[in-house]
């Protein structure tokens, strides 16, 4: 029996490092919908409400240096004409606020490829945890549109490293399962 429990014991103490190992490089997509602005005179101003539509955290275990230049999340829905959007990193020390200090930059909207590309201003050094927040700017006529849909990260705007890991995994910032649970739950 001693050999049973040290198998054991072997087994439920090495296998986690086993299986980690297989992912030094990991992306966690968030899908969010959250109000940032209620004020109706500053939504006309930006043209739509301001949401927080997901985050994108950025996870290695390696020690090499890794620079993110470019991001690029790929549609999958209703043709949209147009998409305004911003990319922010994540203080921290802080909570979430959109403002100017924490703007990586704005997206560019391709319509005929429904793609959306963040081409960054200045490379971003990745380290051990990276966050960034993708915020929408949603006109009312459009939030049915993008609630219907998801956004995936495209394979060639990564570095080499977390290529292989979205060869692997469904990488996509999903709306649909996200408007089920919100439904359910004010059920």
């Amino acid at each position: 029996m001693k050999w049973v429990r040290f198998l054991y014991i072997l087994f439920a103490t090495t296998v986690p490092f086993m299986c980690s190992a297989h992912e030094p490089f990991k992306i966690i997509l968030e899908p969010k919908w959250e109000n940032l602005e209620h004020d109706e005179q500053r939504i006309a101003q930006f043209g739509g409400k301001w949401i927080l539509a997901g985050s994108i955290v950025f996870k290695k275990k390696s020690k090499e240096c890794i620079d993110l230049s470019q991001l690029t999340l790929q549609w999958h829905g209703p043709h949209c004409d147009k998409v305004i959007a911003s990319l922010y990193e994540k203080n921290a020390d802080q909570h979430f606020y959109p403002i100017q200090d924490f703007l990586i930059c704005d997206g560019v909207w391709n319509k005929k490829h429904q793609l959306l590309s963040f081409q960054f201003e200045q490379k971003c050094t990745l380290h051990a945890v990276n966050t960034f927040y993708f915020v929408l700017t949603v006109p009312s006529w459009q939030e049915t549109i993008i609630k219907q849909g998801s956004f995936s990260i495209t394979h060639n705007c990564l570095p080499d490293q977390f290529q292989e890991y979205i060869d692997t995994t469904n990488l996509s910032i999903s709306y649909k399962k996200l408007n089920s649970t919100i439904l359910v739950a004010a059920q």
